[in-house]
């Protein structure tokens, strides 16, 4: 799944779980501090991105990502370099 549209979809899903808010409000506010974004819902997301896409992301590399928009291109590089879990 490296197609952007279905990563950011996936993308704004878990989110919208982890922060409890809508993807709606996600998508007019893609910056993540502008949310409860802290170390907790930060790993959580984490986790959840890894199992959904089946990849281990660099933990300095995600924690650089301050948007939706970010997450999305870690996501989309990770998966279209067929860097290995």
């Amino acid at each position: 799944m490296s197609d952007a549209a279905s990563v950011e979809a996936t993308i704004l899903d878990i989110l919208s779980e982890t922060l409890d808010e809508s993807v709606g409000d996600l998508r007019s506010h893609r910056v993540l501090a502008a949310y409860e974004w802290d170390s907790i819902t930060s790993l959580l997301s984490l986790a959840q991105l890894e199992s959904q896409f089946g990849v281990t992301l660099d933990l300095r590399s995600y924690h650089a990502a301050r948007t939706v928009d970010d997450l999305v291109s870690l996501i989309v590089n990770h998966t279209s370099q067929g860097v290995p879990r």
